[in-house]
């Protein structure tokens, strides 16, 4: 191999995996050889890519950007030699993916069916649905929910996000169930955050064609999906969730839908990938995968709340009728009713 093309290879492995042994065991050099290829091309090019330390190894500006044209050109080159060779059509190699919280509960148990209809396919999945980063952080494609950010990255819409507006029998016996929208500001909502650091998601609703944002306090932020769904689930308060992740909880009757009528229109979940002339064929397996697999299951979440649908409504309106029986009571007994979890509510 030109040593120009081996040293980007050897780059772009320290890259992926922070790590000058690390990259060298994969490539079958030694970590020194690796090293010395690395300042020879840091050389070459006049500029630094990579911070040093006794505690990690980072990027530089100028690194990041180099990784990301490595990673086109060495790519490129692969998928040339594998359609020189005959092996164009046969998904193989390293595919990094990170999943959106939101429909990892749905993909995850799926991925050992990808693994076995592309053995070649060496897999790594990561929960995080992160848009920004993807090759600084090696990652090949993007799972994730919602309207896409403006990038470089190449996008292809596979599925469906269908959320539903939900609440405990308990804390609707307490705080009284909400008809319409303009109620919402007097409960207390729990609110998801996709992005670390980032803002929430404002609650969504559909009123007649249009879509309607409701803002709201932000008196809790989770940027844990599931830890919303379970929140909702103990009574803190109304949440939007995944209608599949929350399937189970509301057949059951432990949630309950709220303000159905008013139900959010479906966001988008798409893959992003890197923007390269050729598209490797282990990421356009994956995509090809995804999409038939949401395609399936698609319709499994409605099915299965409509069979379970009248039973829990008719549980929780008792339990919440009971509760309420209850709470007063304990009024006319002089206790104190259960305050509201958020002061001020």
């Amino acid at each position: 191999m030109d040593r120009t093309l081996q040293a980007m290879s050897v780059f772009a492995h320290i890259a992926r995996v922070g790590s000058f042994t690390a990259a060298a065991e994969l490539l079958g050099i030694s970590a020194g050889s690796a090293s010395t290829l690395v300042r020879q091309l840091e050389g070459h090019l006049g500029v630094m890519l990579l911070h040093r330390s006794t505690r990690c190894i980072r990027l530089t500006a100028e690194g990041t950007q180099y990784f990301e044209h490595c990673e086109r050109i060495l790519g490129e080159i692969d998928e040339m030699k594998d359609r020189l060779g005959g092996g164009g059509k046969i998904a193989k190699g390293r595919l990094a993916v990170d999943v959106d919280q939101e429909v990892a509960h749905t993909l995850l148990p799926l991925v050992p069916g990808f693994r076995a209809e592309f053995p070649d396919v060496d897999l790594r999945v990561d929960v995080g649905g992160e848009q920004d980063g993807l090759i600084a952080n090696g990652v090949d494609c993007a799972v994730v929910v919602g309207q896409l950010a403006d990038s470089s990255l190449r996008s292809r819409r596979v599925g469906d996000f269908h959320a539903v507006t939900v609440a405990s029998p308990a804390y609707l016996a307490r705080r009284g169930t909400p008809h319409g929208l303009d109620e919402l500001h007097a409960h207390d909502v729990i609110h998801y955050t996709p992005r670390r650091f980032g803002p929430p998601r404002e609650f969504c609703f559909g009123v007649g064609a249009d879509e309607v944002r409701v803002k709201l306090a932000e008196r809790i932020c989770v940027n844990d999906a599931r830890a919303v769904l379970r929140y909702a689930a103990e009574g803190v308060g109304i949440a939007q969730v995944c209608r599949r992740m929350a399937a189970e909880e509301l057949a059951a009757g432990r949630l309950v839908g709220v303000l159905e009528e008013y139900g959010p229109a479906p966001l988008p979940i798409s893959v992003l990938y890197t923007d390269r002339r050729h598209v490797p064929m282990s990421i356009r397996a994956f995509i090809d995968w995804i999409q038939l697999q949401l395609d399936r299951g698609q319709a499994e979440p409605v099915a299965a709340l409509s069979r379970h649908a009248i039973e829990a409504r008719e549980t929780s309106a008792s339990w919440i009728a009971n509760a309420r029986v209850a709470a007063g009571r304990l009024g006319q007994g002089g206790a104190r009713r259960p305050a509201p979890i958020f002061a001020g509510a």
